[in-house]
């Protein structure tokens, strides 16, 4: 169990390094202060809209990131909309299905049972 937790950890801290280090090097060639601009928000509802379901995720990260990559699109096409209207459409967006998702009458949260225990080899059940 605790080489699964350890493997969990490196993977995910690599992944979080390599998207910071896109973010930084190859999409803005630069380092600035605040470069995400709150993101970290739209990934935590992604989160929150999966509920444990990995195709879920994948719809969910598709349909943030499909609206994050239209924003250029429109600009490009011609189409005249307010600046900050455009900046705040994937916020928008997040809270919409933020508010779907909660709205929805859900029997049960389907996260793990042992969600939030501690593993300890010696408690065993």
């Amino acid at each position: 169990m605790l080489g699964y937790r350890l493997a969990a950890i490196v993977a995910g801290s690599a992944l979080m390094g390599l998207a910071g280090g896109f973010i930084a090097v190859l999409s803005t060639k630069m380092w600035i202060a605040d470069m995400t601009g709150g993101r970290g928000w739209i990934a935590v509802s992604l989160v929150i809209f999966a509920r444990w379901s990995p195709w879920r995720a994948l719809a969910g990260a598709l349909l943030f990131g499909g609206i994050e990559a239209l924003i250029p699109q429109l600009a490009a096409t011609g189409v005249r909309l307010p600046q900050y209207f455009v900046l705040m459409t994937p916020y928008a967006v997040t809270l919409l299905v933020m508010v779907w998702v909660a709205s929805g009458k859900r029997q049960s949260s389907s996260q793990p049972g042992a969600l939030g225990e501690p593993y300890i080899r010696e408690e065993r059940r």
